[in-house]
């Protein structure tokens, strides 16, 4: 049994609350990581215990548990015998004379090295692997069925299944991925807060829903290689109020949510073509206190009748998208092209941020000269919403992407980027739509360049940056430009280094003009070769004597036994007199003290 792990303990107060910062002033947070070995499998446990508040916005709790298989552990630790196999082979090929080593045993020993070193580079959880990996004594029965799980948790998770399926929200309960072979298979079961879940206000205050998540995905291979699978996804949500005053109010209307979907991703002419798709679709009822459907089209579909209970506030739509990237390593070329489309009507409450009636077609090439030393690329995407035309208006719009890439050795490096976006707006309707369109046009230009010179043991870095932005419309009074120019100087030498930087933005509309000049100066040094000190000032200054100024020193150093220990102290000075309440000073202490074990 092997125990070791990972703890983090990180406390921090202020005078004030952080400008723009969403922390409290002072907050205590512990996070806890420990792992065991048993029987060569590495079991993790997360904790995570904080005084921050857990208010319905959002997902932070102040007791957070999970207990997980640390596969990429155990994959890491088989890549170590792997390699001291390698080592252990190289050395008894060194120690045979070739003058009267029996040639049979040369290619036995080289025989071997070969296989190591292709398990090392394509370390795979096929069944051919881990029998081969078996037969070398590199893999116990017991790490054998653990690689079969690539994931095995309890608690918090990230499940990602596809853009149009389910991302972006945290799972607590059940995360469970079984892959046998090239067979796949995987479920999520636990409850949603924020951002999945919806909130909002009643005469009893803030309120907000919570969502059960039933999660699974079965198929051909692991999700981020090659693969087909089969999606479902069922969210159900359940009235939870918060209210400002303890009542209990009447909450959002209960939904229920069923998404079907499948994706792909697949090689094709040598695995020069990759291509990758996905389709999903959605049956949602939004109230399911609503009244029933005289004609029920949806009931016709019995599983979704039974998960739904469809009425007048149901309704159901599709989305998908394909990919397509082709790559030409003789000529340094590559093609992308793609085609996404999310129905008007697409709602799925596992994907909170999800943009619907979308149509979107994009296409690009990239060609690489002088061994990559220089890249051309231009790519293009074009939009369009209101599909089912019952929007008043229609917006279309078109992007194009320029870039050149200059990366030649012994000179500066060179990006160049030209960007023009052309938006469209036309009325729906005949006779609004006979005065014209609105258009909206963008132009962004971007050039960064920055060069490193060596000088002894000293190692200059100067970059120099310029951005560019215009818009222009039908009406002239809309029209807006904003420029920035930067310059940034880094000077290393030892354990020390310092660097300057600069930067001026203006934006302009009209005739009115306002510009900002930000200022930072920093430094480092290493005492005793692992005390880091660093200290630093930043100014901000605008139009109308408005300013900002800071000061931050921060320490970092490893102790014995301890862990390493990490303080920071930090004050701004705010100043705007335009407000009442515009300038005022805020000071920051920090502390975090880290460990693996």
């Amino acid at each position: 049994m092997l125990f070791s792990g990972y703890h983090k303990i990180h406390f921090e107060t202020a005078d004030r609350q952080r400008f723009g910062s969403e922390y409290p002033a002072t907050f205590l947070r512990w996070e806890l990581q420990p792992t065991v070995g048993l029987y060569g499998v590495p079991l993790s446990m997360n904790l995570l215990y904080t005084t921050e508040d857990n208010d319905p916005g959002g997902n932070a709790g102040r007791f957070q548990f999970g207990l997980s298989l640390s596969t990429d552990q155990l994959e890491n630790t088989i890549r170590g015998r792997i390699q001291r196999e390698m080592n252990t082979s190289m050395q008894q090929l060194m120690e045979h004379d070739p003058t009267t080593a029996i040639d049979s045993e040369i290619s036995e020993i080289e025989g071997r090295m070969d296989e190591l070193a292709d398990l090392q580079a394509n370390l795979d959880v096929t069944s051919g692997r881990l029998d081969q990996l078996q037969n070398l004594g590199l893999l116990s029965p017991a790490e054998r069925f653990a690689m079969r799980f690539p994931v095995l948790g309890i608690g918090a998770s990230y499940p990602q299944y596809s853009k149009y399926v389910m991302q972006g929200i945290t799972v607590t309960g059940v995360h469970v991925e079984f892959s046998p072979g090239r067979a796949y298979l995987g479920t999520n079961i636990g409850n949603v807060r924020s951002p999945g879940g919806r909130a909002g206000f009643s005469r009893f205050g803030v309120f907000e829903n919570e969502r059960r998540v039933y999660a699974g995905r079965l198929g051909y291979g692991r999700p981020f290689g090659r693969h087909f699978h089969l999606m479902g996804v069922f969210v159900e949500e359940s009235r939870m109020q918060e209210t400002l005053n303890g009542s209990i109010g009447d909450g959002l209307p209960q939904a229920k949510n069923f998404i079907p979907g499948m994706k792909f991703r697949f090689g094709a002419l040598g695995d020069m073509l990759d291509v990758q798709g996905e389709l999903a679709g959605s049956f949602i009822t939004r109230d399911t206190d609503a009244p029933e459907l005289d004609d029920p089209n949806l009931g016709n579909i019995p599983l979704v009748s039974s998960l739904i209970d469809p009425n007048i506030s149901s309704s159901a739509d599709g989305a998908g998208m394909v990919e397509a990237t082709l790559r030409l390593a003789s000529s340094g070329t590559r093609f992308r092209s793609g085609l996404h489309y999310v129905g008007p009507g697409y709602v799925n409450l596992a994907v909170p941020s999800l943009r619907n009636d979308l149509r979107e077609i994009m296409g690009g090439i990239e060609q690489s000269f002088y061994r990559r030393q220089m890249t051309l690329a231009a790519n293009i995407r074009t939009e369009r919403n209101n599909l089912n035309d019952l929007k008043n208006y229609t917006r279309t719009s078109t992007r194009y992407d320029l870039q050149l890439s200059l990366n030649f050795r012994d000179l500066p490096w060179l990006r160049l980027q030209y960007i023009p976006v052309i938006q469209k707006n036309k009325a729906s309707d005949p006779v609004a739509a006979a005065a014209g369109e609105y258009t909206y046009n963008t132009t962004v230009i971007n050039a960064i360049s920055g060069y490193s010179v060596p000088i002894g043991n000293v190692i200059s870095t100067t970059s120099v940056n310029i951005s560019s932005q215009k818009s222009t419309t039908d009406l002239q009074s809309a029209d807006a430009s904003a420029l920035t120019f930067g310059l940034n100087q880094n000077v290393g030498f030892g354990r020390a280094g310092v660097n300057a930087g600069y930067q001026r933005f203006s934006f302009t509309r009209l005739d009115d003009t306002l510009v900002r000049h930000d200022l930072t100066l920093g430094g480092s040094v290493r005492v005793l070769g692992m005390w880091l000190h660093e200290a630093g000032l930043r100014n901000s200054s605008g139009e109308n004597q408005v300013r900002v100024t800071g000061l931050w020193y921060r320490s970092s150093i490893p102790i014995r036994y301890i862990g390493t220990l990490e303080v920071m102290i930090e004050n701004t000075q705010f100043n705007n007199p335009a407000l009442t309440d515009g300038s005022f000073a805020q000071t920051r202490f920090s502390t975090i003290l880290t460990r693996s074990w």
